[in-house]
């Protein structure tokens, strides 16, 4: 994740995201595959407590804390999507 420009803390881009087989990213980061799919049940059983919406799930990179953030639901919405939306009725238009 990338800020859009330098001084505007609010504008963010994804830049890449990458696809890993559970077993795989386990030995990665030294979990055993037992205790991350217990971390899993652990975040579900959180998120099943709290109201239906949008959360971030922030870890602390200097403590052992993660954080839970609730979110506005028009937060991460993408303008790729409403461009789409748009191209999609002009050629509508067109026909």
């Amino acid at each position: 994740v990338s800020r859009n420009a330098p001084k505007d803390p609010y504008q963010h881009v994804v830049l890449a995201t990458q696809f890993y087989r559970p077993r795989d990213f386990a030995a990665q980061i030294t979990l055993s595959e037992g205790g991350m799919w217990g971390l899993i049940r652990m975040l579900v059983g959180l998120f099943r407590e709290r109201p239906e919406g949008k959360y971030v799930i922030m870890r602390d990179p200097n403590k052992a804390i993660m954080r839970v953030y609730g979110v506005p639901p028009d937060t991460f919405e993408s303008d790729v999507e409403d461009d789409d939306e748009e191209e999609e009725e002009d050629d509508d238009d067109e026909e």
